[in-house]
């Protein structure tokens, strides 16, 4: 068996250790956890899809190719080409460009120190650099419009300019400094649909007058994914700073210079291999189901097309009627064959209570639908209750609206029994 290396392994600091042995393939030899064993019986979650969210829609609107180039929405079935193809399509070589800001109005302060040896390794790899001055940026109130402010809007501008930042702060009582705070303040975190900070890299780092502390950093990190901003994983915190510069402002050779230089390096690359793919990785399940529910319901709110209903190839009808609507002949009798699947959950109308796609999808199982076993992408699916076509979001249209949420994108709004048999031509072999 082939064994994996690791830094580790080299340092001859798990070479001793039974655990250490993992295959190339990073296998192992125990037996299925009862929580491993749950999750392979219990299969993917009805509400996701093959891919993370938003893969397939990433991947057909930059190749602008719905066929073979892009992977089916009916399952791209290995996730990670997928993936990999969608976060492979745009490598840009451009000159990164990065924003730095302290937490000091000194002019010879240890941060802007720090910031400006940051500036140089940073210029010296090619990347544009603009390291910020405070001094005119006036203390954030709501009251001041931020387009009257020159620092402000050069603040913002930056910050939309930049495509990663560095950040370094004095510990001031255990935290960051109001200076720097100030600036954090007066960026926008949104903009019309837009978050300026959003999926920019973001590298911390702290001076202190006395022993080591991690506290500013610690919250720094906080602060960059509230921010919605991707912190790397390194950090620098420099003690005792003021004695850690030679006479020309440059850090003294070192073990904290050293990390320095490793937070940079890692800033530089995390910065080119992650900022072509903020579009993607940007992409959030929350928001791609909200808004693709959104448009499943204004899309099959009218009765579908009767050409559009002749057309498919043995849809299955559900009849979406309570037992008494249907027992009533309401919208015409049962459609032979139809599946009736009741949309309201408990006999609570929509008004009270909105049925889920999972509670929908479980009616349909239990309705004797071998859901799991349907071809999202060829299975036909028509919805029916009393009537079509209200001035208000009805059970058919919930209906059909749910199986495409359900990612059955054939599915239609059928109206009612008798708008169905008319369009399928039922009549005559109804009676």
């Amino acid at each position: 068996m082939t064994t994996l290396s690791t830094h580790a392994d080299k340092a001859n600091l798990t070479s001793a250790q039974d655990w250490a042995s993992i295959d190339s393939d990073g296998g192992y030899a125990f037996a299925p956890s009862p929580g491993d064993i749950t999750i392979t019986k219990m299969g993917q979650p009805v509400h996701t899809s093959c891919c993370p969210s938003g893969t397939v829609e990433f991947l057909v609107d930059q190749s602008g190719d719905n066929d073979n180039d892009a992977p089916a929405a009916e399952g791209c079935c290995d996730a990670v080409t997928a993936t990999l193809q969608a976060m492979t399509i745009r490598m840009s070589t451009h000159a990164p460009k990065f924003l730095l800001l302290t937490g000091s109005l000194r002019s010879d302060s240890c941060s802007r120190r720090v910031a400006v040896e940051a500036g140089r390794i940073l210029a010296s790899y090619g990347a544009e650099v603009k390291l910020f001055d405070a001094t005119d940026l006036p203390l954030f109130s709501q009251d001041i419009d931020p387009k009257s402010n020159d620092k402000v809007v050069e603040l913002r501008i930056l910050t939309r300019w930049c495509e990663g930042m560095i950040w370094v702060s004095p510990e001031v009582h255990g935290n960051f400094s109001a200076v720097f705070k100030n600036q954090i303040d007066w960026m926008p975190l949104t903009e019309g649909a837009l978050r300026p900070t959003q999926g920019k890299t973001v590298a911390v780092m702290q001076v202190e007058a006395g022993s080591q502390s991690f506290n500013t950093v610690n919250n720094l990190r906080v602060l960059g994914r509230w921010m919605r901003m991707v912190v790397t994983p390194n950090q620098s915190s420099i003690p005792k700073a003021y004695m850690e510069f030679n006479d020309d402002g440059t850090l003294k050779e070192g073990p904290l210079r050293s990390r320095v230089v490793d937070v940079v390096d890692e800033l530089f690359r995390y910065t080119l291999l992650l900022r072509d793919q903020q579009p993607l990785l940007l992409q959030r399940y929350s928001e791609h189901t909200a808004a693709a529910a959104k448009k499943n319901l204004k899309d099959t709110s009218k009765t579908a097309d009767a050409s559009i209903l002749k057309g498919l190839v043995d849809p299955i009808i559900i009849d979406v009627r309570s037992e008494k609507e249907v027992a009533e002949g309401k919208g015409g009798e049962a459609i032979p064959g139809s599946v009736h699947v009741p949309l309201n959950v408990d006999g609570n109308p929509q008004s009270v209570h909105v049925t889920t796609a999972q509670e929908f999808y479980n009616k349909l199982v239990e309705a004797g639908i071998d859901m799991p076993s349907l071809s999202k992408k060829d299975i036909a699916f028509i919805a029916h209750c009393t009537k079509g076509n209200t001035d208000y979001s009805g059970r058919c249209n919930r209906a059909t609206a749910l199986l495409r949420d359900l990612g059955y994108q054939n599915a239609h709004n059928g109206g009612s029994a008798d708008e169905i048999r008319l369009a399928l031509d039922l009549i005559k072999k109804d009676h």
